[in-house]
């Protein structure tokens, strides 16, 4: 893979020995050690092979900047689109598109320094206007959907064929890891200009190119001859494929349909039976993502920080964790789950299970009688559908009202954005912790009701790529703190990404999103023969 960009602040710091405990035990329940690259296959590399993956959702989207759902729409879009950055296993950030980088002295613009050897599909070299123009477009909230997680960025300009210069409307310190995301792809001028709908089409400069979209189910790509780096795309055939159901993917995979799959919290005891078979590996990347009921703070009845801190009090997580998720979801109260560059020690044992402790604060607070949670979720999708209606229960014992909605996963996220409902999903973290607090929680689609300002003054000072780490580190854990305390959403617990795999398979373990993401890019995994 290509190096980090000197200078580049760490995203996480090592990951605590409570932290490494959680992983160990997750592990030991699933039958197999977390996993390391010398646990991989060691044969020759197979170019000719095809490789298949089984996630949870098929495709819904092929615009990268129309995504509603960055992390069913990742998996699908980052084989066909580079961007400037990526990042890869640890978590880090490095060159994509973009070779190097500089921040500007005081803060608020960086320069991209473009690789010579990236053309799109068509062949037209991938240049410094080809850059603008795909992130003028991404950024413009009348063409783009995810315009909001761009929105810090306030000018691009193509300074020379291989350069770019990308200005901010505040300290850039996460630009580079912002721009890791699929949601900033670079996309083919030719495209935008002859008006190709992007939505059954795709126009990209990735290693991979798809050969049979089927919305819904799969993607099927193949390789992209002469792609600047091979490395990246090691199988000649490609397979993405969205299987809802557990046990329908745990028997794909059984049976050699697929050569990886994504495993739930829930499929322990199965998952142990299988890779008890040397044939079969198992991957437990660390705990970055958590599940959470998110939450429209601004909602009628939910504008007091005590009615949400209620909520917090009402739910039995260990409960949840042991009864639904085998014990591998560690309860959690706050964004920056253990381990995570920020997280607050003090804001740990904050929501214990005290229902009697709820009903005071819901007094307290003068909430409605009839106070309602409009509870919308992924439909069928495990383990959001079993955990909906354990909250639904726990919420009622204090006397909230639980209507759970299950909807197709776009439509959800859609529905939460509009404000006035909750949403039951995993909060993605990001690369940096700052990226992480702000994407959750200061943007609207992701937060509908503004972040109180003291939060987001935390956040953006943290944004400065002049401070040491420990101060940015201190930041973090103020902000986190106080999305604690003041209850942004009904935090649940933190699952670790974990995905099963044939022996013959490489890359897994050091793929890229897996251990922030909750996601896993396909790039650098592969076959041996």
């Amino acid at each position: 893979m290509p190096g980090k960009s000197p200078g580049w602040p760490p995203a996480f710091k090592l990951r605590s020995s409570a932290l490494l405990a959680i992983i160990a035990i997750a592990a030991t329940a699933c039958g197999s050690s977390a996993g390391d690259s010398a646990a991989e296959s060691t044969g020759e590399i197979d170019r000719n092979a095809k490789f298949s993956m089984a996630w949870t959702l098929g495709p819904t989207n092929l615009d990268p900047h129309q995504s509603t759902n960055y992390s069913v729409d990742f998996n699908y879009l980052s084989p066909v689109y580079d961007r400037l950055t990526q990042a890869v296993t640890g978590p880090e950030v490095t060159p994509m598109l973009a070779e190097s980088w500089d921040f500007a002295d005081d803060g608020m613009s960086v320069t991209f320094h473009l690789r010579d050897d990236a053309t799109f599909h068509d062949g037209t070299p991938v240049d410094a206007t080809a850059v603008a123009r795909s992130l003028d477009r991404a950024r413009d909230p009348k063409q783009a959907r995810v315009a909001g997680s761009l929105s810090m960025i306030s000018a691009v300009d193509a300074v020379d064929p291989a350069t770019v210069k990308i200005s901010t409307n505040r300290l850039a310190a996460d630009l580079p890891a912002v721009l890791t995301s699929t949601e900033a792809s670079i996309i083919n001028p030719l495209a935008l200009d002859g008006g190709v709908d992007l939505t059954v089409d795709t126009a990209g400069s990735g290693p991979y190119i798809p050969e049979t979209i089927r919305p819904g189910d799969r993607i099927t790509y193949k390789r992209h001859d002469g792609y600047w780096d091979p490395e990246a795309q090691k199988p000649a055939t490609l397979e993405i494929v969205g299987i809802t159901d557990d046990n329908a993917r745990l028997n794909a995979f059984r049976s050699g349909q697929v050569d990886a799959i994504l495993v739930k919290a829930g499929q322990a005891d199965d998952v142990k039976t299988l890779i008890a078979q040397p044939k079969y590996k198992l991957h437990t990347f660390p705990v970055g993502q958590f599940y959470a009921l998110q939450l429209d703070i601004g909602q009628p009845g939910l504008e007091d920080a005590r009615v949400r801190q209620a909520l917090n009090y009402a739910v039995d997580r260990e409960g949840i964790n042991e009864g639904l998720l085998n014990g591998i979801c560690e309860p959690v109260t706050q964004p920056l789950p253990a381990g995570v560059d920020g997280h607050s020690e003090k804001v740990d044992d904050l929501y214990n299970y005290d229902p009697a402790k709820a009903r005071e604060l819901l007094v307290a607070a003068n909430a409605p009688s009839d106070l309602t949670i409009n509870l919308t979720h992924t439909a069928g999708l495990s383990p959001q559908q079993e955990m909906a209606t354990a909250l639904q229960a726990q919420l009622g014992e204090v006397g909230v009202k639980v209507n759970i909605m299950p909807m197709a996963s776009n439509d959800a996220a859609l529905k939460f954005a509009e404000g006035g409902h909750s949403l039951l999903n995993p909060r993605l973290p990001f690369p940096f912790s700052s990226q992480t607090l702000r994407t959750n929680y200061m943007v609207p689609q992701r937060f509908p009701t503004l972040a109180p300002q003291n939060f987001q003054d935390l956040v953006t000072a943290s944004f400065d790529p002049n401070i040491s780490d420990d101060e940015r580190t201190d930041l973090y854990s103020q902000a986190s703190g106080i999305a604690a305390q003041d209850a942004f959403d009904v935090f649940l617990c933190g699952v670790p990404t974990q995905m099963a795999y044939t022996d013959d398979v490489v890359g897994i373990t050091t793929a890229g999103q897996g251990d922030f993401v909750g996601i896993v890019d396909m790039r650098y995994v592969g076959k041996t023969s």
